[in-house]
């Protein structure tokens, strides 16, 4: 009786740490050029889960195929580089497969051509922060825009029914929690309520701030690393977690990188806490990264207002200029 119940013990103990396996190591993609930070790791590896692997303590891992190479980087790679391709399949060896190394959301391994009607998309920096941002639901959908490049998040499910196409810019990406993950999310918003009401300062991980969300749902909370983070770039938009008012008050606020007005859509990065252009609207100039609007000289009936004056001046005295 008792070498059946360890059996049956450690038969449950196999599938927990089976299904915690599959939920990290979650591809998001192929990308034909690397993060503009990363670390190359020595000696060559066998395929993208055992680079994945190597980098336990980086967000994100960067296998590439042709040269058996493992990067680590906590930096998104830029959307411009998306590629087609899957899991261990990306259309060139050269190209680099994408994992994220931390994630409770397990990857369907396929891409959707269309998503429920009514799903509501939000641009962001990335797609591990989708995954952050739905952490207590069951789905997550990102994909890259193939009309402006942008990374956009909806938190929502796909019926197994929806048609399904290779990976790749403009396509959806889905991933997914099982009944008990949702839950045991739920109940980590729960713990990290209650801590936060015995006002125990530490809520996210070294390197990454507390910042509220807004004033929707009082005390929700997401960790910003403020030195990339696009919409909170060089600090909070709206305070930290746990700072009283006063304090909230003198910290720097950050900024929303995406309303830049002169910054082309998708046009603008944020590095070292700084919001960076790289492309701007018409009629604005970059300038050390930075969209400024450039004068234009204002035409009246094919003369300049300053044509038009000296005309006016030289009538007076019965002479033309």
């Amino acid at each position: 009786m008792l070498s059946h119940t360890l059996f049956t013990l450690c038969i449950i103990t196999i599938s927990f740490l089976v299904e915690y396996v599959k939920a990290d190591n979650a591809f998001a993609g192929c990308f034909n050029t690397l993060p503009s930070v990363y670390t190359t790791l020595t000696g060559t590896y066998s395929d993208a889960t055992a680079c994945d692997l190597a980098c336990p303590n980086n967000k994100h891992s960067f296998y590439q195929k042709s040269t058996q190479t493992c990067f680590c980087t906590d930096k998104y790679p830029s959307e411009p580089s998306f590629q087609y391709g899957s899991a261990d399949a990306c259309a060139s060896d050269a190209y680099y497969d994408y994992r994220i190394t931390h994630t409770t959301f397990i990857w369907q391994p396929t891409c959707y051509s269309s998503v429920p009607a009514g799903t509501t998309f939000s641009g962001l920096t990335g797609p591990d922060t989708c995954l952050k941002n739905c952490g207590t639901s069951i789905g997550a959908i990102f994909y890259v825009s193939s009309i402006n490049g942008n990374y956009q998040c909806a938190c929502n499910q796909i019926p197994s029914n929806t048609p399904t196409t290779p990976c790749g810019p403009g396509t959806y990406f889905y991933y997914y929690h099982t009944g008990t993950q949702a839950s045991q999310g739920l109940s980590r918003r729960r713990k990290l309520d209650e801590e936060r009401k015995r006002a125990i300062p530490k809520y996210c991980p070294k390197g990454l701030t507390a910042c509220l969300i807004g004033n929707d749902i009082p005390g929700a909370y997401e960790c910003v690393d403020t030195s990339s983070e696009l919409e909170s770039c060089g600090g909070c938009l709206y305070g930290t977690l746990g700072g009283n008012p006063s304090a909230n008050s003198t910290r720097t606020i950050g900024q929303d990188c995406t309303t830049e007005k002169g910054a082309s859509l998708g046009g603008i990065t944020c590095e070292s806490g700084k919001c960076t252009a790289y492309k701007c609207k018409p009629n604005h100039k970059l300038v050390d990264g930075q969209c400024i609007p450039q004068k234009t000289s204002i035409k009246s009936g094919g003369k300049s207002k300053k044509a038009k004056k000296n005309h006016k001046v030289s009538s007076i005295f019965g002479s033309k200029i």
